[in-house]
């Protein structure tokens, strides 16, 4: 009999095993929308041009984006990850008419933005990061306060709401799912 309640204990433990261990399984640790967010943060970088800073999102493979007026005339830059690692990286393109410019580093341990493709919709929450004056890696928050219309040299652009400030040039604009919009803050 007493190896019966042992053998039934076990029983019991290994079902309650079973089903709260599968129910801590299916459910994520981390919300989709944080996740999201958390890889959005580490897929922005610190552009440390020696006069100055600003802002660019790792958009893969260690190619960064970032503003030509940022990038200026340089053939190399240092950026910051978010995780505070230093590194060097190469200017390949600049092109002023756009204002942008494109860099390659070592990926490793830079996240990746996503691409959004989609249009951006009047009212939708946005998130700009960027390196502001003498801080790093801070959100603003905003929406998109109007329709996508042609300014200057492009074809189109997103009227937002967002407070920007210096060194926050180069940097992404994020949409609530975490999405880059595709063109650096300038």
């Amino acid at each position: 009999m007493r190896n019966f309640y042992r053998y039934a204990g076990l029983a019991v433990l290994a079902f309650a095993v079973l089903i709260f261990g599968g129910v801590a399984i299916a459910t994520p640790s981390t919300p989709a929308p944080i996740q999201a967010a958390l890889v959005a943060d580490a897929s922005v970088v610190y552009v440390d041009t020696g006069s100055g800073h600003g802002s660019g999102v790792h958009i893969g493979d260690g190619y960064i984006l970032t503003a030509g007026h940022v990038a200026d005339s340089a053939k190399s830059l240092q950026i910051k990850t978010a995780g505070g690692k230093l590194r060097p990286a190469d200017v390949l393109w600049i092109n002023k008419e756009y204002d942008v410019a494109l860099l390659r580093t070592d990926p490793k341990g830079i996240g990746a933005a996503t691409l959004s493709c989609r249009y951006a919709r009047v009212g939708e929450d946005i998130r700009a990061i960027g390196n502001p004056l003498s801080l790093e890696f801070v959100s603003s928050y905003g929406r998109i306060s109007g329709d996508v219309r042609k300014l200057g040299p492009w074809k189109s652009v997103l009227v937002t709401d967002l407070t920007t400030v210096m060194g926050q040039s180069g940097g992404p604009v994020f949409d609530d799912g975490g999405h880059w919009w595709g063109l650096p803050w300038v």
